[in-house]
């Protein structure tokens, strides 16, 4: 692996995109805990700024990212986040949420700035330019509310979009409505964003603001290379959470590779892999001295029956992408196409 001290105009300038993998959790940052600790910090920085002196940079940690391989000359450059997608998600509401509290108060100066590190240009040359646009994109339960905050050209768009979630003043309800992840995010950047730029300058003030985000926060990005294990460094850099598995990387490598020209992603999902998400596939069984969950059991010998070679438990990721190097998702996906459990015992599947 490789690693690189950069700033946020670093991570997000050029034509990329920094996709959530499906085993990854849905975002969980919120308004009680880490976004007021987040703007305290920019605040800071644009006040020190204001005033003339140099900021000392703000660094909020490692990004450790996937760098994926492209199929055509379509499309951008993508990278699975293995750890640090909440952060990378929230600097995206945040930039958002200046950039709409900078329309609501006519300061249009710095929308291409804005534009930049959070629109991918030249949807012609993409090949889902819907999805691709974006800088980030989520896991699946948070793509429809992300794509619709993250397109409203104005706060007036997301109060027509979600009216259900606003009072009749025109402010976001605090009582009684649990809002979207991604409106909540924006709108009380946006929020916090007008009213600071208001108390100090108006024009001015936006410069400090995108300048404190853009070049005082930085953050180490470490990217993974060809033969790095991104399974082994998840479980480090995440040893306190839920333990993560070789067929949770697996099961995102499967359905990020489906070619939607040809596959249909829920189809397959729906027909075969749907299955291993029973508890029966997710309990340990017994080898020897090891205990893995049933399905790596599963995959790791159906890889030694198709490809006739030895391998290490430790490296099922590894070996499973190597396997389906050159396969169609379904091509892979027929390797495990069981219509039952197999009746499991110890030493043989």
């Amino acid at each position: 692996m490789k690693s690189e001290t950069w700033t946020i105009q670093q991570v997000f300038q050029d034509r990329k995109q920094y996709k959530v993998p499906f085993y990854q959790r849905a975002y969980v940052w919120s308004l009680e805990k880490q976004w007021p600790l987040l703007w305290a910090d920019i605040k800071e920085k644009a006040e020190d700024r204001l005033a003339g002196t140099d900021p000392a940079p703000h660094f909020l940690g490692a990004i450790v990212v996937e760098p994926q391989k492209k199929a055509g000359l379509k499309g951008v450059d993508t990278l699975h986040i293995i750890d640090g997608q909440q952060r990378l998600t929230t600097l995206q509401y945040l930039l958002a949420g200046i950039r709409l509290a900078t329309r609501e108060l006519g300061i249009s100066d710095y929308d291409t700035y804005l534009a930049a590190v959070l629109d991918n240009p030249n949807t012609n040359t993409m090949a889902n330019p819907e999805v691709e646009v974006f800088k980030v994109w989520p896991t699946f339960s948070d793509q429809q509310p992300f794509q619709n905050t993250m397109t409203a050209d104005t706060l007036g768009t997301l109060k027509t979009r979600y009216p259900a979630h606003y009072t009749q003043q025109g402010s976001l309800r605090r009582i009684g409505i649990v809002h979207p992840p991604a409106l909540n995010a924006v709108c009380n950047f946006a929020e916090w964003a007008m009213d600071w730029i208001k108390a100090n300058g108006g024009p001015v003030a936006v410069e400090a603001l995108v300048m404190a985000v853009l070049t005082d926060l930085k953050v180490v990005l470490i990217q993974l290379e060809d033969g790095d294990d991104a399974q082994v460094i998840f479980e480090t850099l995440n040893g306190r959470g839920a333990e993560l598995h070789a067929t949770d990387l697996i099961r995102n490598h499967l359905f990020m590779s489906v070619d939607s020209a040809k596959e249909d992603a829920q189809s397959l999902y729906d027909g075969t892999w749907q299955q291993f998400e029973k508890t029966v596939w997710k309990l340990g069984e017994r080898r020897g001295r090891i205990t893995k969950p049933r399905l790596e059991w599963l995959i790791f010998s159906a890889i030694r029956a198709e490809t006739g070679q030895e391998g290490e438990l430790s490296r099922l990721y590894t070996d499973y992408k190597n396997f389906a190097q050159g396969k169609s998702t379904t091509e892979q996906l027929k390797m495990l196409d069981v219509r039952r459990p197999p009746a499991f015992s110890s030493g043989a599947i």
